[in-house]
């Protein structure tokens, strides 16, 4: 099979999952239930909870340029300010959630035509992101060991372990690679830039920590303004799952996946599917 038939056949399988999930989930559960859970959040509460998204994705292009920075790129923050937003738009209205970031290593490195270390830069926004979430969700879980079924507990603590024990042993895995594959270590090099800059990495990492517990509070907030009465703590442990599970690229950018998630996890605290399908 050709790249580009391929490439159209796997958008449109992941269209129908998606469009199948969707059908599935609107024609279970009651549509006017969702409505009315839609009419009782106040354009207060919403624009407030927008507010602090919107906060938190500036956030993240302040993390974006300090690691462009840590990797020799210039410009001024607002460039990539600009930059991000237009990432952020392709990711959400093309068939694939990276979209967008094939676009900010293309703007970054257009000038000097650096695309690995410009892919370092996205990459580790990726993954430094990744971290704080997944850490968020295992402190939650730690704090409250009973807000979740234990398999979930356990996948949040043994994730929470994995991301920093890869974090901390970055170094060591490139000279490892560089024993026997010089090249593959070379390569490596941008992912590292960060570990001689202790100062750059706690900034990268508290900016983090603060953007994630933003997304995660906005939605609480939309919660509670559509009914939702559950701990803030439960969106802390949940929300990093219901993330990875939308990461998983077997629906068009997330969609139904996104939804069904919310359904499942808020159903554990006895919420009705009808709030849970409006909130996801």
């Amino acid at each position: 099979m050709r790249p580009d038939v391929r490439r159209w056949a796997g958008w449109l399988a992941r269209l129908c999952v998606s469009a199948g999930l969707l059908w599935w989930l609107f024609s279970r559960f009651d549509f006017s239930g969702i409505i009315v859970s839609f009419q009782e959040l106040s354009a207060l509460v919403w624009l407030i909870a927008a507010l602090m998204y919107l906060a938190a994705q500036v956030l993240s292009s302040v993390r974006w340029f300090i690691l462009s920075g840590a990797l020799s790129f210039p410009g001024p923050w607002r460039t990539y300010l600009v930059f991000y937003f237009v990432g952020m738009y392709f990711n959400l209205f093309l068939p694939t959630s990276i979209g967008g970031d094939v676009l900010k290593i293309h703007f970054l490195s257009r000038d000097d035509g650096r695309r690995l270390m410009a892919a370092w830069s996205v990459v580790g926004d990726r993954v430094i992101g990744l971290l704080a979430m997944v850490l968020l969700g295992a402190g939650a879980a730690g704090l409250s060991p009973d807000i979740l079924p234990g398999h979930f507990v356990t996948f949040l603590w043994a994730g929470g372990i994995i991301t920093v024990c890869g974090f901390l042993g970055l170094p060591f895995a490139r000279r490892i690679v560089g024993g026997f594959r010089p090249v593959l270590a070379d390569r490596l090099r941008g992912a590292l830039a960060l570990w001689q800059m202790p100062r750059k990495i706690l900034a990268v990492l508290g900016l983090s920590f603060c953007l994630q517990a933003l997304g995660m509070v906005a939605v609480a907030l939309l919660g509670r303004g559509i009914g939702i009465e559950i701990p803030l703590i439960f969106y802390f442990a949940s929300l990093p799952l219901i993330n990875i599970a939308t990461a998983i690229p077997i629906s068009l950018s997330g969609v139904g996946v996104r939804e069904g998630s919310f359904v499942y996890f808020l159903g554990i605290k006895g919420v009705q599917p009808e709030q849970a399908l409006c909130l996801g």
